[in-house]
């Protein structure tokens, strides 16, 4: 028989302490649910795949639905059953969800029925896979009525802690996003490590500000080993930092983890420093760099909490850590990355693979229970991303040094990679949308500051073309209109030059600082 690996969420779920079933842990719009609803209806959903849905234990389960009460049980219904489940952007662009679908052939995709409408994309012939409709504002008897007459699973799935959990998706260099694998160790040491690095307890309560999609998501899971409430904030309460700042106060939050960017939002949202947010002891903050006069800004409004800047991906949990020192030192001009989490065995390697010297520049590379599985359909770029060939191991892409104060420097990428709202996207890929346009020779994109917006980047693209009009308008508009169903909103460019020729360096290679000062001078 398989071993269940001691962390897994089938195994947590299994296992909860009998103390625990009457305790609230989710918390929505549309109600609260206790580990003892979960629990049920868990099994509930995991025998409806089952029976109704035929889905078996290893089939691919794709859930493109607005986070809510319903969308989190149905999630752990898919594990229960010893399936896994594939998170995909609810509302994004169409024509990269379906190159998504193509790729996994799901056993059954759950979505609403206007995401079904939209993802029958007109005059595509490709199959669907079996989809099942869950209304985004689905309630407890919606759920009920799904699994009326059918056995509940007795226990849920024995899984092997090698056995595919999870894929999320993330921009790939080559035009098509990547999928990054999670087995059952590497979400369960992911799990069981995030509440003992934030010092997480029963008395805690967290927001969930990532959409499921986004690997970060995976605090929803939180509550299993910390036994504290999680409000799941939804898509839509998303969008409004003064909706966030409110549901901070109502709900009396403590744990705050976010992008830096949302947290910028949120100190700039109107009435912020009216709130009563003295419950917040922590805020995490990730992604792009945070800007001083923001970070002032957050630790002045909130005096109490103490401050940390996370360096993470989806391949790899939280790498490390920087606790930001009260009051910010006047001579530091940059935060550091800081120091290794504990849950990692962190190196700086040069290309060879070797270790650097401290204060030389080398790549982030950690070994660890928590590192990806590898990549989806992609055996080389797994391999590509291991030291040595080690299964548990990551290059992460990133540039770094080792300064006398201790802390790990950030220098920058060896790729095309950035950061957008907290989350990594390869550039390669917004140029294959701008390529697959029939006027379009070349495509060039590259990140370009936001004006006014210290730390905040926007994306820019240069394109080759012999036509200066297309489809009754400019070329520009025309591509900000084809990229609408190809590219997530924070991908698409803000800026789009079309060009007779691009400008080169001595070496014959394109001159992007030109291209951005193009961009800066129109």
């Amino acid at each position: 028989m398989p071993l269940v690996p001691v962390n897994s969420v089938p195994y947590r779920l299994a296992n909860l302490p009998p103390d625990w079933l009457d305790r609230s842990i989710y918390a929505a719009a549309g109600g609260r649910l206790t580990f003892g609803d979960l629990r049920d209806n868990a099994l509930r959903f995991g025998g409806w795949l089952s029976h109704a849905a035929s889905v078996r234990s290893g089939d691919l389960v794709a859930v493109c639905l607005p986070k809510s009460l319903a969308s989190v049980q149905a999630i752990y219904g898919i594990l229960a059953a010893g399936a896994v489940y594939v998170p995909l952007q609810y509302q994004g662009p169409p024509a990269r969800l379906r190159a998504i679908l193509d790729s996994l052939q799901a056993r059954l995709l759950l979505t609403t029925g206007e995401m079904a409408g939209r993802l029958a994309l007109e005059g595509d012939a490709r199959p669907m896979p079996p989809l099942h409709r869950i209304e985004a504002d689905a309630s407890h008897e919606d759920l009920e009525r799904l699994w009326r007459g059918l056995p509940a699973l007795s226990r849920t799935a024995a899984v092997d802690d090698d056995d595919l959990a999870a894929i999320y998706f993330t921009s790939g260099s080559t035009g098509e996003p990547k999928g990054v694998m999670w087995s059952h160790r590497s979400m369960a040491a992911s799990i069981a490590a995030m509440p003992r690095l934030g010092r997480l307890s029963e008395r805690d309560r967290l927001i969930g500000v990532a959409g499921l999609h986004y690997s970060a998501s995976a605090e929803i899971f939180f509550p299993l080993v910390s036994g504290g409430m999680t409000y799941l904030l939804s898509d839509r309460e998303a969008m409004f930092a003064d909706r966030i700042a409110e549901i901070l106060e109502h709900e009396r939050t403590t744990v705050w983890s976010a992008s830096a960017t949302a947290l910028r939002l949120l100190v700039e949202s109107a009435g912020f420093d009216r709130r009563d947010l003295s419950a917040l002891r922590r805020v995490d903050f990730y992604g792009e760099r945070m800007s001083f006069p923001a970070l002032r800004q957050a630790m002045a409004a909130l005096p109490r909490a103490e401050f940390h800047n996370l360096y993470a991906a989806s391949e790899a949990f939280y790498m490390i850590e920087f606790a930001v020192p009260r009051p910010l030192p006047d001579q530091l001009t940059a935060l550091p990355l800081g120091r290794p989490s504990s849950i990692y065995e962190l190196s700086l390697r040069a290309e060879d693979g070797s270790e650097v010297m401290p204060g030389e520049t080398g790549e982030i590379c950690v070994v660890g229970p928590s590192v990806m599985m590898g990549y989806w359909q992609d055996p080389d770029l797994t391999q590509a991303k291991r030291v040595h060939g080690r299964r548990d191991s990551y290059r992460t892409g990133d540039l770094a040094f080792l300064a006398e104060d201790g802390f790990l420097h950030f220098v920058g990428r060896k790729d095309h990679v950035v950061k957008l709202r907290g989350h990594r996207f390869d550039l390669g890929e917004i140029e294959a949308a701008l390529k697959a346009h029939p006027a379009v020779r070349d495509a060039v994109a590259f990140p370009t500051a936001s004006a006014g917006k210290i730390g905040e980047l926007k994306i820019g693209a240069a394109v080759l073309s012999d036509a200066l009009a297309a489809a009754g308008g400019d070329l520009a508009s025309e591509l900000r209109r084809h990229c609408l169903t190809r590219l997530p909103a924070m991908a698409r460019p803000a800026r789009i030059l079309v060009l007779e020729r691009f400008p080169t360096l001595s070496s014959g290679k394109i001159d992007r600082r030109a291209l951005e000062a193009l961009i800066a001078a129109r």
